[in-house]
């Protein structure tokens, strides 16, 4: 009966060896793509972080252009208004009524010829894309 108790243990403990040995080769397997997951999680992170901050770069950018399009709108507006009213003060009537710039009655009722507008495309083909064959 000793004997058999000992090949009881030895097989005992040949089994734990085997499955310390297996549970170590699954936990590497797993646990390397547990961090090659959470690489990708990290890398996407970071992607994501910086397409953010461009967008909000961007927002912001869009933003003051379009402040400071306005502030020149208006400073636009306060010149023409200066050198409206220079002219009407410093100029006399005929002369006033000579220079076209001044005049905003004619800047007003003046109509847009759509015919005279440039296009934006040409009538017909230009020839750049055409293949030269030898």
């Amino acid at each position: 009966m000793e004997q058999w108790s000992n090949d009881i243990w030895l097989a005992i403990l040949a089994a734990f060896i085997v499955g310390i040995i297996i549970g170590y080769v699954v936990l590497k397997a797993t646990n390397a793509n547990a961090q090659k997951q959470q690489k990708l999680e990290n890398e996407l992170k970071t992607a994501t972080a910086k397409l953010d901050a461009q967008k909000e770069q961007l927002e912001e950018h869009f933003q003051q252009s379009a402040n400071l399009l306005a502030t020149l709108a208006e400073d636009y507006k306060k010149l023409y208004t200066h050198l409206a009213k220079g002219s009407q003060n410093l100029l006399p009537n005929e002369a006033t009524q000579k220079i076209e710039f001044f005049q905003q009655s004619q800047l007003s009722e003046k109509p847009i010829n759509d015919d005279k507008q440039p296009k934006d495309y040409s009538e017909g083909s230009s020839g750049i894309l055409k293949t030269k064959v030898d």
